[in-house]
């Protein structure tokens, strides 16, 4: 028979247990204020004792009835998964040992269970018994960039792998990025089935490739060279999963810059930021049709950096790199009107990068910030503004 003594000094060890590493729970840090332009309330959802990120921001990160998101927080140098109760702000921690990508954390469909990239692995994670799978482990000679794409049902993901050896690591983020474009690295990206671990390699260039979005009910997956805005001639690229099909969508004309891409809810569109030069102004959301080649200008924008649509795309939210209006903004299609609802602030560090996003119902739109000195999570109330998806 055990004797309290025993039982007491067992359970002890258990809690203690819990205190550190995967799973344990760390109390709220919510805080709210006033935005100073807009005057909205918006929740700041993690402490700054520590920088948390959000993920990428078409990754599926925030559950449907807006109970809770994930998010990377770094601990003691370590970039680890968390799951940020609402509206509490208390946090679990999913993972451990570290290296997690942050911005390819994303909810599996029937979100009990989420997949990332961490150390050149891509897992999935039951939220509830914290027990992981590891699906697909890079070759040795490759890294895997922390880009990942989820398809709508959980069956495919893709993400990008680059030649260790072509990989720029060294100076400051711009001069980085500069770098890493000029080197024209060997890029790969793979196709990975969730259920068996089966995988391929669809698409092989020398190129900067990045951020693979799988496209809603078809057998696709769009991508693009990344690189600055005004030197990679064609950005945004679509390939069939099976390799075949590779195009260009829409290459870039004369001065023109082409931002960031995203699908809409139903596949049939391709979201993306225009400049018409490298003037930052007349700065408009347009959208290309990939089967027909159709391009539509959906509204004029004010300087975004990062953008996403809700689900119908009635709404786009979008974070400007405007130096005088660090603001996030939300554009409406039908009436081509763009609101400011906040600003964010942010330094304009890779670290800090807004990334805005929508909640799956469009009541809420989250973003990140570094706009107090440590990255950190926010989120504010849109539900007067956009309808309810």
């Amino acid at each position: 028979m055990i004797s309290r003594r025993e039982f007491l000094a067992g359970l002890g060890a258990v809690q203690a247990k819990r205190s550190a590493g995967k799973g344990q729970q760390l109390p709220g840090e919510v805080r709210r204020y006033s935005d100073p332009l807009t005057e909205r309330e918006v929740w700041r959802l993690t402490g700054l004792a520590s920088p948390h990120f959000l993920p990428d921001c078409f990754q599926r990160f925030a559950s449907r009835n807006n109970s809770f998101l994930l998010a990377g927080g770094e601990k003691n140098g370590k970039i680890e998964a968390w799951r940020v109760d609402l509206p509490s702000g208390q946090q679990t921690q999913l993972s451990e040992g570290g290296g997690v990508a942050a911005r390819s954390i994303s909810l599996a469909p029937d979100e009990r269970s989420f997949f990332l990239l961490q150390e050149g692995a891509l897992k999935q994670t039951g939220l509830r018994t914290l027990k992981e799978r590891e699906i697909y482990r890079v070759g040795e000679g490759w890294r895997a960039m922390g880009d990942l794409g989820i398809s709508v049902d959980g069956r495919y993901a893709a993400l990008v792998e680059m030649k260790e050896t072509d990989r720029v690591t060294e100076r400051s983020v711009e001069e980085r990025r500069r770098l890493q474009f000029e080197r024209k690295p060997l890029c790969r990206i793979r196709v990975v089935e969730t259920l068996k671990g089966t995988n391929w390699i669809a698409v092989e260039e020398k190129a900067w490739l990045g951020r693979p979005q799988l496209r809603p009910r078809r057998d696709q997956v769009m991508y693009c060279h990344e690189g600055p805005w005004d030197r990679v001639e064609a950005r945004i690229w679509l390939v069939n999963l099976d390799g075949k099909q590779k195009q260009s969508l829409r290459p870039r004309r004369g001065e023109e810059e082409l931002g960031q891409e995203y699908w809409t809810g139903d596949g049939r569109w391709i979201g993306y930021v225009h400049y018409p030069d490298h003037s930052g102004h007349k700065a408009t959301v347009r959208a290309v049709n990939p089967d027909t080649g159709e391009e539509q200008v959906l509204a004029p924008c004010t300087q975004f950096w990062h953008l996403m649509g809700n689900a119908d795309n009635s709404a786009i939210v979008g974070g400007s790199r405007s130096k005088a209006g660090p603001n996030i903004y939300v554009v409406f299609s039908l009436t081509q009107r763009e609101l400011t609802i906040c600003e964010h602030g942010a330094s304009g560090k890779e670290e800090g990068e807004p990334r805005p996003a929508f909640s799956p119902d469009s009541q809420w739109v989250y973003f990140a910030s570094d706009r107090e000195g440590t990255p950190a999570v926010y989120r504010l109330s849109v539900g007067d503004l956009v309808e309810k998806t």
